[in-house]
């Protein structure tokens, strides 16, 4: 059974073991210098804010399987192969993609959880304008005359006063054409017959 030294922090295990694994991947685009691999491996791992040993397990999930991911689609480009293995390796870039998705939902659920997970930067968005008052309608020649001449203004058709407005009137005592003229019911609904003459 292998016992852990309190002295060392399991973070820093943790990290030096996903850096081994991750190592011969970055290589290639270092041109085989491993310090500038290893400094990109650390910066990819530093900019997902881990905080435990635990998180910075899942950090090497998403990493680890979204390279491999990238490695199976080149292989998969190599001249020469079956219609086969292209597809197994496509298919596996796939699964290594979902697998790394699952790894980033339970990291930021983690880090939801204990209130550290940074917020996603959002525009301000501007205060809407205050709606302005209708304009009162422009005054029309006549009413201008009918305004400046009283002559004018007992000319001009009035609506009446006592009469209220069609929106204001409830729907209850609102009479359809047949009931407000009931002597026009009967030459309506009987046909065939001849209208009375007026």
């Amino acid at each position: 059974m292998i016992q852990a030294d309190p002295s060392v922090p399991a973070t820093g295990d943790v990290f030096e073991t996903i850096v081994g694994f991750l190592l011969p991947f970055f290589l290639t685009a270092a041109n085989g210098n491993p310090d500038r691999a290893r400094a990109a491996i650390a910066e990819l791992l530093g900019a997902y804010g881990a905080s435990t040993a635990t998180e910075l397990d899942l950090v090497g999930r998403i990493i680890g399987f979204s390279i491999v991911a990238m490695d199976n689609l080149r292989l998969s480009m190599t001249n020469g192969m079956s219609d086969t293995k292209v597809l197994r390796y496509r298919c596996n870039a796939v699964t290594l993609g979902r697998a790394s998705d699952r790894a980033r939902t339970l990291l930021e659920a983690s880090q939801a959880k204990r209130g550290s997970a940074e917020k996603i930067p959002r525009p301000t968005v501007a205060d809407a304008p205050l709606t302005r008052a209708p304009a009162a309608p422009a005054a029309t020649p006549i009413r201008a005359a009918a305004a400046a001449s009283p002559q004018v203004k007992q000319h001009l058709p009035v609506a009446p006063r006592d009469v209220a407005p069609l929106a204001n009137a409830p729907l209850a005592n609102a009479r359809s054409p047949m009931t407000a003229f009931p002597n026009l019911l009967p030459r309506i609904s009987r046909p065939g017959r001849a209208m009375p003459a007026s």
